[in-house]
């Protein structure tokens, strides 16, 4: 059963989840505007456009492959309940406040692997001004969000009973 506390927690942490991986949608939409607006001019050339865009779509589609497995080793309840929380001096004495931590430490950690991509792709798009590849990025950004989404209650429900059974 879940309490109505992990349940608040659990919603807190799909918030977040899309909240932060929708960020580059939001970055291509203001990136768009201000390139139509004529405000950004394109302070270089990494790459020509085809091969940009030949490198951004496979660094996105390799992503996504990787998204789901590399979702599933992070938010294992097993790995959870053995990590350490690095910055944490006085860990709660609660399994269940335990769990949660852990829990949320784990999405952070997710987060900043996930979105590696999307934001070189961000700064790359700023760079040379192309907006369609802002654009695009955005919306890779948001499936892959759907892609590598944990069951944040029931991680937390397993993480929990684990961390029962070794204390």
């Amino acid at each position: 059963m879940v309490s109505s506390t992990k349940g608040n927690v659990a919603g807190q942490l799909r918030m977040l989840w899309f909240l932060i991986l929708s960020v580059p949608l939001l970055a291509g939409v203001g990136l768009t505007l201000v390139i139509h607006q004529g405000l950004l001019q394109a302070t270089g050339q990494l790459l020509p456009r085809p091969t940009l865009w030949t490198v951004a779509m496979v660094a996105m589609v390799i992503t996504l492959l990787v998204a789901r497995p590399l979702s599933n080793w992070l938010f294992s309840p097993e790995r959870l309940a053995a990590m350490t929380v690095q910055g944490h001096t006085n860990l709660p004495e609660d399994p269940q406040q335990l769990a949660e931590l852990k829990t949320r430490a784990s999405m952070f950690m997710a987060l900043g692997m996930l979105d590696a991509v999307s934001m070189i792709l961000i700064g790359v798009s700023v760079f040379q001004a192309d907006a369609q590849l802002a654009l695009l990025n955005g919306v890779y950004a948001l499936v892959l969000a759907a892609v590598a989404k944990p069951d944040f209650s029931t991680l937390i429900r397993e993480t929990l009973g684990l961390l029962r059974q070794q204390s």
